[in-house]
């Protein structure tokens, strides 16, 4: 469904069609059909090979290399105003002013939504460098430990993605019924369920 969205949100970009607040979602739609294509392109070659199977622990530590930082960044602002605001939609929260503190959940639903998808062992070693220093709190912001190249680029395709998933979201339930589809994230029965 998303690819499709997608292609619509570049067709009315090639017509010239669309409001300026519909252009944003054009460029979200191009980041994410560029980002699709790249990531099949790398799964088909790593299940062609074999790759996926026998990487060892030194393939690991590379991958851990190229997106953890030797050193500490300086903190910048990573995650869009609209990242919170579509999340707080969702939830049926009042939005907070920058003033106010947000939610304890919210930090659980930033390691579920973006850090548990980032590359296996990233975000373990991004707890490991960033412990948590009082309950729910934690000394550095983890994306600081992200390095420029690669784990803050690709954070900000990821959450160009959610992002843009909650936007095209009525409820939170399509959200995470969207986003399990969207990254094959297997879906728990509740007890209601059962």
């Amino acid at each position: 469904m998303i690819p499709l969205l997608c292609d619509i949100y570049l067709s009315a970009r090639v017509d010239g069609i669309l409001t300026n607040q519909q252009q944003k979602l054009a460029i979200a739609s191009e980041i994410i059909v560029r980002s699709l294509s790249k990531l099949g392109i790398v799964a088909l070659v790593n299940e062609a090979t074999g790759y996926q199977v026998d990487r060892d622990r030194d393939e690991l530590q590379k991958l851990l290399s190229k997106y953890i930082a030797k050193e500490l960044l300086p903190w910048t602002k990573r995650f869009p105003d609209e990242f919170y605001q579509e999340m707080f939609r969702l939830r049926g929260w009042d939005y907070p002013t920058p003033s106010s503190q947000r939610p304890g959940i919210v930090g659980y639903y930033t390691n579920k939504f973006v850090y548990e998808h980032l590359p296996a062992g990233v975000k373990e070693e991004l707890q490991k460098s960033n412990p948590i220093v009082s309950p729910g709190r934690r000394k550095w912001k983890h994306h600081q430990f992200l390095t420029q190249e690669i784990g803050n680029v690709h954070l900000e395709k990821h959450l160009i993605k959610v992002t843009t998933l909650m936007q095209a979201s009525n409820t939170w339930e399509e959200f995470e019924r969207t986003f399990n589809r969207v990254f094959k994230v297997e879906e728990q029965l509740t007890l209601s369920e059962i």
